[in-house]
């Protein structure tokens, strides 16, 4: 495919054989699944086979980037991996940043399509328009850090490295891949299914850029979005403080431990994880290629006992979302949570499920739920504890058996009467809890996603805290944004509480489905200054392919149904898409007030016929009768 926007090229690797092959990327594809996400998925149903395990060499992962990446437009460098994850056994997608898209393309490969298992240890290198495996025995064994550091310093600085740690070396479920050492990539444990197949990194180093069929149009429209962010009243305080200018609203939305019981208190938060104690850090924010907004950050503490210790993380926001589950920094060492956080990064662990699973556990035997005994290290809140349930989980050690098959073994070891309390949506923690701040999209689609929660797939104004239904013009022109139809929005909008979530957050699923197919950033200091209008303006200056607003639409819907059957295929059902019983039970602040489930502004309190009606309007708005997904073509 001789194409512009798109390199043309697709890498299919076969690491049984040690066979690498380079075929053309379908123009049909392009057009019709326009790229990154929507072609990974594409690929994820022509090279899987139903019933296929997790963790078996046969279960294909696809690496793919967008169109946009690499052609300078503003937070174009996503990554999408899609494969079928181990610790809940969905079949979707992971999405990381930094520099690995564009390098990929700079190679000259769109997407990678990875099966078989090698008999040892390899890399796969990726350069200048080819490709070879070279030994990795050498890095095995390595943290990811370690790893990232050593390919970077044979390709060179500017590589884009995909690396794994111990943990995915090991196939623990829950462990993920690092991305020039500070974006993650896959949760649900992409780092599992690269270690099964003795994957131990990608390496890609390349300058082609992708060709623009239009570059006059295209000058002109990035010149305009970027005449707008100048115009962005809040860019100089993200360029100040990167992700942490959200601090207020994500303390807010976000503080949550005890299993989810009991709220963490704001002002302690404040005090031992807040604006100040980030700024007692020396920070260097940096972005990925093309972004104006830096977020990624190199910490170091500048004084105390840990003075000279460094790290590099997605966001020092980060530190609280873990630490407040175990009330990690104290005012004598604030300093904590960033240095176990670098552990977790390193062994390559998700952080989110590691820590509710201990945050499950130890709330359990607090409540007198759970024989402590039963266990060979502490069920205690402590730096020391969790180093060493984190050592023997990542190592496989017989002390954290229970822990080696994800939230199933781990729920199956506690029994019956512990499960009732765990926070699962489809066998994976919750990130989001309804009872801090109404139920929003973010918390909604946590339910019926395929994979499950995940951080960003239901994004909407509904994040913002405090909005009151005379803001509802708000969420029409949002929509409209996003490129909801002018009927879908008089949908959600045809509501006694304000909003429809269970139709609102189809629009915000398919508006996350562009802009991962695109390659474009999706935070929100980022995806503000896109609209569908645009990015359909930007395809066909880019691409030379003509299209309206109309095929995204359709195209963005068929990529979520594709995954949708994908996992129906699998067994996952209408009846996976419930909330979990926590969420029913009130949640208590300091004082003991409680947080109970509501709609998003507060008016009523909701019950488990309200969310299941929800489902079923999602269910509606998405054409799935009774939750069944079924192709266009196939209705």
């Amino acid at each position: 495919m001789g194409a512009f926007g798109y390199m043309g090229k697709i890498l299919y690797v076969d690491l049984h054989s040690g066979e690498l092959a380079i075929e053309e990327l379908d123009p049909k594809d392009a057009y019709s699944s326009l790229g990154g996400m929507g072609v990974n998925t594409k690929l994820m149903e022509k090279n899987y086979a139903p019933g296929t395990e997790p963790l078996s060499p046969e279960n294909p992962v696809i690496i793919g980037s967008g169109p946009f990446v690499g052609t300078g437009v503003q937070g174009a460098s996503k990554t999408v991996a899609t494969t079928r994850f181990p610790l809940n056994g969905t079949i979707s997608e992971s999405v990381g940043s930094m520099r690995f898209a564009t390098t990929m393309k700079g190679a000259g490969f769109d997407h990678i399509v990875i099966t078989g298992r090698s008999k040892k240890p390899v890399v796969l290198a990726l350069e200048n328009e080819s490709a070879h495996l070279i030994d990795a025995g050498d890095l095995w064994g390595l943290d990811t850090i370690e790893t990232t550091d050593q390919l970077k310093a044979k390709y060179g600085g500017k590589a884009g490295v995909i690396a794994i740690g111990p943990a995915g070396e090991n196939n623990i479920p829950f462990a993920l891949a690092l991305m020039d050492k500070a974006s993650t990539l896959g949760r649900g444990g992409l780092g599992a299914v690269l270690g099964s197949k003795k994957m131990k990194a990608i390496a890609a180093v390349g300058n082609r850029r992708p060709k623009i069929h239009s570059p006059d149009e295209h000058k002109r429209l990035v010149s305009t979005m970027r005449e707008r962010l100048k115009r962005f009243k809040e860019h100089k305080r993200i360029l100040e403080l990167g992700f942490m200018e959200g601090w207020d609203t994500l303390v807010r939305k976000l503080s949550f431990c005890n299993n989810f019981s009991q709220v963490f208190p704001f002002d302690k938060a404040n005090d031992l994880y807040g604006l100040d104690v980030y700024k007692s850090f020396k920070a260097n924010r940096f972005g990925c290629p093309s972004c104006v907004t830096p977020d990624k950050e190199s910490l170091e503490i500048v004084d105390g006992p840990f003075k000279g210790f460094k790290t590099t993380t997605t966001s020092y926001i980060n530190s609280y979302l873990f630490g407040q589950l175990f009330d990690l920094n104290k005012p004598d060492d604030i300093t904590a949570s960033v240095r176990f956080l670098d552990q977790l990064d390193r062994m390559g662990v998700d952080m989110f499920t590691f820590g509710h699973m201990l945050d499950f556990l130890i709330t359990e035997h607090e409540t007198g739920n759970l024989d402590s005994t039963r266990f060979r290290i502490p069920l205690v809140k402590s730096f020391e504890a969790l180093s060493e349930w984190l050592n023997a989980i990542v190592y496989r050690k017989q002390s954290a058996e229970m822990f080696l098959s994800g939230w199933k073994s781990l729920l199956d070891y506690v029994g019956n009467q512990c499960s009732l309390h765990a926070p699962l949506i489809k066998n994976c923690e919750v990130l989001y809890d309804p009872r801090l701040t109404g139920m929003g999209t973010m918390e909604f689609e946590q339910i019926v996603s395929p994979k499950g929660p995940r951080s960003n797939a239901g994004g909407s104004p509904t994040f913002i805290i405090g909005l009151t239904e005379e803001n509802l013009p708000i969420f029409s022109r949002h929509l409209d944004r996003m490129g909801a139809s002018e009927a879908g929005i008089r949908r959600v909008m045809d509501s006694p509480l304000g909003l429809n979530i269970g139709r609102m957050t189809r629009y915000s699923e398919d508006w996350y489905t562009i802009l991962n197919s695109m390659g474009i950033c999706n935070r929100h200091f980022n995806n503000r200054f896109y609209s569908l209008d645009l990015c359909c303006k930007l395809f066909n200056a880019i691409t030379g392919f003509e299209v309206d607003m109309n095929h995204f639409r359709n195209a963005a819907s068929e990529i979520w149904t594709r995954i949708r059957i994908l996992n129906q295929n699998e067994g996952f059902a209408h009846s996976d898409d419930r909330p979990p019983d926590i969420w029913f039970s009130p949640m208590l602040d300091a004082r003991g007030n409680p947080y109970v489930m509501t709609d998003y502004f507060g008016k009523e309190e909701l019950t488990r016929d309200d969310i299941s009606n929800w489902v079923k309007d999602y269910y509606d708005e998405r054409g799935w009768p009774d939750g069944l997904a079924i192709m266009p073509e196939e209705s």
